[in-house]
């Protein structure tokens, strides 16, 4: 479908020579001679461009650019006058003008011009398009839980994405989900139409991630055949997440604290400084605070790093989502493996409460993706479900005596706690007045327990 263009002249001649040049070009055209008109029709038209003279008979061209503006899509706008000037133009590319041609001017230049703008538009357009589907994907209920502690990350991430943060530090076990919550940050804020590049330092050789980040001048070693832009600069306007952040070399942290503080930097072998506009979102598994006090983190890269920090909670903390996510994973492979599973038995929603999930949600989606793959119906087979219980603490029953072997290098008052609560129950067949009776404790304080550790279901 050819581009549509708005030409608003009250030239007549030129009006008309205008209309025919770019009609041949195979452009759509259409002329207003003036600007309330050229308003009306932008509005009900929604032209790819506009031709816009400065000088209106009802009024100023610069009045009429800035109501385009205000429109849901600004057309891309390129102003024509006889009466350039300096000012002029510096205020008609300030109030979005694309670009601007003083009269008289040679066609060829001017169909240089709008082919240039309407790549441009082109190129926005899909650039929109492209930030609108991961803005659906990343949204904010990308992030599935109704417990507290999900509420709580969400309501701090809708404040961080009315804000434009610089340096974001984003902790918690593997599998909570820390890349998705750099991703529902990004495509939900300021910055969202812009780069987001992500870089595992983990993955990623010392020598190469060092290139990776900053990029490198044309022989700054032997296989550096040409200049290499960096992830910093390529992510110019956007955001660089860097995962794994606590397994990056002291050197290479020093290299990069300059980054992160001053937003620049130079390429390997490079001899200027490059600025850029980058919001920094590092994320980690480990104690960095600990890493400090044993020396294998930077104190000022921390400080540098810990502006705005928060925790992804374990699932473990968020017991209630368990169920919630344990559909959403059911529902999402049925279609990706072509399956049916409709029916979750008893015997499988108890296991996933007792579980402590040390893996987190990537385990649970992993263990859900096996078990669906592998159950022939309509029903999740129990028999598909394969969780790594943790056999350091052990509960068992003799005659009258319950027996627990606690190794000392593990003695975790939470996990003796749930063990035996777990137990109790079982040895009663989930008998909450018996259970109770047992442990010597109230139905309400075992009922209390039970909601704390996820076993009531």
């Amino acid at each position: 479908m050819s581009s549509l263009i708005l030409i608003i002249e009250d030239e007549r001649l030129l009006c008309k020579q205008l209309h025919k040049a770019l009609t041949q070009e195979g452009y759509s055209v259409i002329t207003s001679f003036e600007g309330t008109e050229g308003l009306e029709i932008a509005k009900k038209e929604n032209p790819d461009l506009v031709l816009l003279d400065l000088k209106l008979p009802d009024r100023n061209g610069l009045e009429v650019l800035k109501t385009f503006t205000s429109f849901e899509q600004s057309p891309t706008t390129i102003m024509m006058t006889a009466h350039g000037s300096v000012e002029v133009a510096v205020s008609a590319i300030r109030d979005g003008a694309y670009d601007f041609i003083e009269k008289p001017f040679p066609l060829d230049k001017l169909k240089v011009m709008v082919r240039n703008a309407l790549r441009t538009t082109e190129l926005r357009n899909s650039l929109s398009a492209v930030a609108h589907r991961a803005q659906e994907k990343y949204g904010f209920d990308s992030l599935i839980g109704v417990s507290e502690p999900v509420q709580e990350i969400l309501y701090l991430f809708k404040r961080l994405t009315e804000t434009n943060p610089k340096t974001i530090l984003i902790s918690g076990e593997s599998g909570t989900g820390k890349g998705l919550a750099a991703k529902i940050l990004h495509f939900n804020g300021m910055r969202n139409e812009k780069p987001f590049i992500e870089m595992n330092c983990a993955a990623i050789p010392e020598t190469l991630l060092e290139s990776e980040l900053f990029g490198h001048e044309a022989g700054a070693f032997t296989d550096a055949k040409k200049l290499k832009k960096g992830i910093l600069e390529q992510a110019d306007g956007g955001t660089v997440f860097l995962d794994e952040i606590g397994d990056m070399s002291l050197s290479l942290q020093a290299k990069l604290v300059k980054a992160v503080e001053e937003r620049s930097f130079r390429r390997l072998s490079g001899n200027r400084d490059i600025k850029v506009d980058i919001c920094v979102v590092a994320a980690t598994n480990q104690d960095l605070k600990a890493l400090v006090k044993s020396g294998k983190f930077r104190e000022d890269f921390y400080h540098r790093l810990n502006v705005i920090t928060f925790e992804m909670p374990a699932l473990r903390n968020r017991m209630d989502d368990i169920m919630l996510l344990t559909e959403h994973f059911i529902a999402y492979f049925n279609v990706d493996l072509n399956k049916n599973i409709k029916d979750i038995p008893e015997d499988i929603k108890r296991a996933f409460h007792q579980y402590n999930w040390p893996g987190n949600v990537r385990e649970l989606r992993s263990t859900l993706e096996r078990a669906i793959l592998l159950s022939e119906d309509s029903v999740l087979n129990s028999k598909y479900i394969k969780l790594e219980y943790d056999d350091s603490l052990s509960v068992q029953n003799s005659d009258d005596k319950m027996v627990i072997d606690i190794p000392l290098d593990d003695a975790s008052l939470y996990k003796i706690e749930k063990k035996v609560i777990t137990k109790a129950l079982e040895l009663n067949d989930w008998n909450q007045t018996k259970t109770a009776d047992m442990l010597g404790i109230t139905r309400e304080v075992l009922r209390y327990r039970m909601k704390k550790w996820g076993l009531l279901i």
